[in-house]
């Protein structure tokens, strides 16, 4: 359920992320915040899942449900968002994040007859807003455990069981193995992962004191990549933003850094973050080093640039890439998952997800870090560069007329692989088309690839 928390036991930023919670004493589980994926398959991912499935059924009969409270030690108190992320932060994975519109944008979308244990289940009992209202985690056999109510608390239940289950529900995302490093780890993600492991050991503050693990945000990221191996050479922020290369958005890897103002618009930063790979940032501040995640307003807003400062030593295995590591194929997933939810409208409303055609892939692609800049057909037909309709590739802008000519384009689509796209008719919702059907051979006008 949407939760709005307050707690005395440990500072909350609400709406911005993570609790960093405590260890417990309950099943405790030795990992770190990017645990090692030791075989970096489907069996690794599989034990991690069974991990989460253990601390998850441990607090049984022992957590209660709460939306003013969150307390990661007996008598525990979670919603169902918090009971999520503290069992996944137990287990050395931080969602960075204790709200389920934030959470179900991580990953990757995963049909309801193709769920795996570890994936997040969503469910939108509201007849309000967009976003879904409740989450569980899926352990097999057709079961969820989620923390359900103030009467019920922390359940197992089976998704066929009540209505609730099949008519609330919304969507589901794969965030194993995306939130896992790979084997060997890359430098990026032992610069991730000591920043997670150094979050209750050091102290912030105005001062650099590396023998006393005291530092300035800036000072803790030059004291990070120093200790693997990359000398930024000063903690001057301004200096530190003129390092290393240029990254867009859309193409960040771990262990990037992401420059952020304190004014909408300003080219000056104020905060520094380290990249944590799937639109988590670690921000170490003055507060403390949070976690949190991209798609919250303030870090869309103020966000300035990213860079690269090093080259990872160890690059990931390209035969085993996952959908969710691949920039076209997340603009693919989330375009797919508004299928049936987003509606046509000569207006521009994330809230109740209404578009027009080009309106609906500016959506998409802002969503996924990537500026359209425009939300008109012919405008959009300006990015990028021009490809062929023989070579395109997923996440390619196509382009259309709607007057059967193929000449004046007023219409847009996302190509998603096997010849067909996503497009959101004036008929009334977005839908999946194929190019050799007779309205998209008779109105093609082109394609550009912006990613």
């Amino acid at each position: 359920m949407k939760k709005r928390l307050v707690t005395t036991t440990l500072a909350i930023t609400l709406g911005l992320g993570t609790f960093g919670a405590a260890p417990t004493a309950i099943n405790p589980i030795k990992v770190s915040a990017a645990t090692v994926n030791p075989q970096n398959n489907q069996l690794a991912v599989e034990a991690k899942a069974d991990q989460l499935i253990q601390t998850g059924k441990s607090l049984i009969g022992k957590a209660t449900y709460s939306t003013s409270e969150y307390k990661s030690t007996y008598p525990y108190k979670f919603s169902c968002a918090t009971f999520i992320d503290y069992i996944f932060k137990q287990n050395g994975v931080d969602l960075a994040t204790y709200n389920e519109n934030y959470m179900v944008q991580q990953g990757t979308y995963v049909p309801r007859n193709q769920l795996q244990k570890g994936d997040l289940v969503f469910f939108k009992s509201k007849k309000t807003g967009t976003d879904p209202d409740h989450v569980g985690m899926y352990i097999g056999d057709n079961k969820v455990i989620h923390m359900a109510d103030s009467k019920q608390n922390i359940v197992i239940a089976d998704m066929n069981s009540k209505p609730y289950y099949t008519d609330a529900y919304f969507s589901a995302r794969r965030v194993l193995p995306s939130l896992l490093p790979s084997n060997p780890a890359t430098k990026g993600e032992k610069i991730v992962e000591q920043s997670f492991n150094l979050m209750k050991k050091v102290t912030m503050g105005s001062v650099n004191d590396e023998k006393a693990m005291k530092f300035t945000g800036t000072g803790f990221v030059n004291y990070v990549y120093k200790t693997n191996g990359v000398n930024l050479g000063t903690t001057n922020i301004k200096e530190q933003m003129k390092l290393g290369t240029t990254v867009s958005r859309a193409n960040l890897k771990k262990g990037d850094l992401i420059f952020f103002n304190s004014t909408i618009g300003s080219s000056t930063p104020s905060t520094v973050a380290i990249y944590a790979g799937d639109h988590r940032i670690i921000i170490p501040n003055s507060n403390g080093i949070l976690t949190r995640v991209l798609f919250v307003d303030y870090y869309d807003q103020h966000y300035i640039t990213a860079k690269r400062v090093f080259t990872d030593s160890v690059a990931p295995k390209v035969t085993q890439p996952t959908a969710s590591t691949l920039p076209a194929d997340k603009v693919v997933d989330f375009a797919s998952s508004l299928i049936g939810k987003a509606k046509f409208g000569y207006s521009y409303n994330e809230n109740n997800l209404t578009f027009t055609g080009a309106g609906f892939t500016y959506y998409v692609y802002k969503n996924q870090g990537i500026d359209l800049k425009y939300k008109l057909a012919s405008q959009q037909a300006q990015m990028g560069k021009a490809v062929q309709k023989a070579n395109l590739q997923k996440g390619d802008l196509l382009f259309f007329s709607t007057d059967n000519s193929g000449s004046k384009i007023t219409q847009t689509g996302i190509y998603i692989g096997g010849n067909q796209f996503i497009t959101l008719h004036t008929s009334g919702s977005a839908v999946k088309e194929s190019l050799d059907s007779v309205w998209a051979k008779n109105n093609y006008a082109g394609a550009r690839r912006v990613l």
